[in-house]
């Protein structure tokens, strides 16, 4: 099972947060889990251990310099991804019946909703491996021999010991498959990785740099914006693969600490050509 699952939220009077939030939205996180299975959320916390979820930073709130602006009018959001079925059934639970509030860098929030429909919210919904599976690698309609995705928090990499901000294809699809075969029923192949890094090339692209604080006073540099991927070896499995991985991306995120607010991505909806910029 597959879940993404997004609060509305108000706060109760004028707030002034921090603008990245990733890390205490974690921490909002694994104190509902604990609420519902204290084994489970302390299991989700042991380090070094590949994470079967995702967190994002609070959408909606107002951008003022280095903070967030919230005021009782206007709602905010945070979206959370489950990736195997422990953590999908909680976020189920969640849905079914929402908290009164959740407390995000010690400011409660009201809950005004919690869905896992995407007609209530496009971040929300869900879905099986075996249904992504079906619907890109069974046999019928040839896969298309390009994709796109739009990356809507900062995304990075960690490749040879350096931080890589630029969505290069076999980094992209490297870290989907790893995500993939650590919690997927069943494996596709790693080559994909290779496939990725020799097959496909960067078409179009709207990208810009973006700055979330870390631990300290380091920054962490990612990309937001859209790319887009063309193959240029036509394979029907290979690009059943792409496809799969690329759907797959909305509820496992993309690049590093997809669990601090980073990577948050979607396939792109099509856009003009006066909405992108080629590599230029």
């Amino acid at each position: 099972m597959l879940t993404s699952l997004v609060f509305t939220l108000t706060a109760d009077r004028p707030r002034t947060l921090p603008s990245h939030l990733g890390r205490a939205s974690h921490a909002a996180f694994l104190r509902l889990l604990a609420q519902q299975d204290s084994a489970l959320a302390e299991r989700l916390h042991t380090p070094d251990e590949r994470r079967p979820f995702t967190c994002s930073n609070l959408w909606g709130a107002r951008r003022r310099g280095g903070s967030l602006t919230l005021t009782p009018d206007a709602p905010v959001y945070l979206r959370y991804t489950g990736l195997t079925a422990a953590v999908s059934e909680h976020l189920q639970r969640l849905a079914d019946a929402p908290p009164a509030s959740i407390e995000v860098e010690n400011v409660p929030l009201t809950v005004q909703q919690a869905t896992l429909d995407p007609a209530a919210h496009p971040w929300a919904g869900q879905t099986t491996y075996a249904r992504l599976a079906a619907d890109h690698l069974l046999p019928g309609t040839p896969p298309a021999p390009h994709a796109a995705l739009e990356f809507a928090s900062p995304t990075a990499f960690r490749s040879g010991g350096l931080t890589v901000p630029v969505p290069l294809p076999g980094l992209v699809y490297g870290s989907l498959v790893d995500k993939w075969n650590a919690f997927a029923p069943v494996a596709v192949s790693e080559e994909v990785r290779r496939f990725a890094d020799e097959c496909l090339a960067i078409s179009r692209y709207k990208l810009a740099t973006s700055a979330v604080s870390g631990k300290g006073e380091a920054l962490q540099i990612g990309c937001v914006g859209h790319c887009r991927y063309a193959a240029v070896n036509r394979d029907r499995y290979w690009l059943g693969v792409i496809q799969l991985l690329t759907d797959y991306a909305f509820y496992a995120g993309v690049g590093y600490q997809t669990t601090m607010g980073l990577g948050q991505a979607q396939r792109a909806r099509p856009r003009g050509d006066q909405d992108e910029t080629s590599g230029e």
